[in-house]
Order: C-alpha cells, then sequence, then structure tokens
C-alpha cells in the first residue's frame, strides 16, 4: 500500500511540474515578445539574450526533473534587470513584471516545501 502511495505522490509531483513548466514558457515568450521593440538598443537586447539564457539553463534542467533555485534566482534577477533597465511597451513592462511576481512566488513555494 505505501509503494502505491508513493507512486501516486510521485506521479502528481510530476504533472504539478508539467504545469508549473508553463509558466516558465509564458515567461520566455513575453521576453520574445518584448525584445521585439522597435526602439531597442544593443544594450536592451545584451539583456534580453541573457535573461532568455539564464531561463533557458533553468528550464533545462527542470525538464529533466531538477530544481536548482540558484539557477531559478539568476532567472529572476536577469528579467529584473530587463524590466527595470530595458526600453520596453509598457505592455510588456506588465507582463514581465507580472511572470516576475508569480516567478518568485513559485521560488518561495519551492524552497519552502523541498
Amino acid at each position: 500500500l505505501s509503494l502505491s502511495s508513493a507512486l501516486l505522490a510521485a506521479s502528481a509531483f510530476g504533472q504539478y511540474d508539467r504545469q508549473d513548466r508553463g509558466l516558465f514558457d509564458k515567461a520566455r515568450m513575453d521576453l520574445d515578445r518584448a525584445s521585439a521593440y522597435p526602439y531597442a538598443s544593443p544594450a536592451d537586447h545584451k539583456r534580453f539574450d541573457e535573461a532568455r539564457g539564464k531561463l533557458y539553463d533553468f528550464t533545462i534542467r527542470f525538464d529533466r526533473g531538477s530544481y536548482d533555485r540558484h539557477e531559478l534566482g539568476d532567472a529572476i534577477d536577469r528579467i529584473r534587470h530587463v524590466v527595470e533597465s530595458n526600453s520596453l511597451d509598457p505592455r510588456d513592462r506588465g507582463a514581465l513584471s507580472d511572470d516576475l511576481r508569480r516567478m518568485r512566488d513559485y521560488r518561495e513555494f519551492r524552497n519552502g516545501y523541498r
């Protein structure tokens, strides 16, 4: 009975990981959309690339079943830098700010339970 309960819990946890992945996919899509801003400078594009790279590094491990809070923190920091420093359409700034809030909430939740 305990083995089947453990397998069920592991299966449910894997399902949550897949659902959680949507949060990071949305952040990547929002970064991609925001980077198309026609008035973005070369420095803005560099910050976009750095944020996408850190988010990619985190999601690669996440997809393999590994949660790395430090890599998530790096991705959050880079996206925050984009929001605070880049020339952005106000809607994109709002979407990225919302992504940041959700990613911070997720990090707090995961760090509290793992």
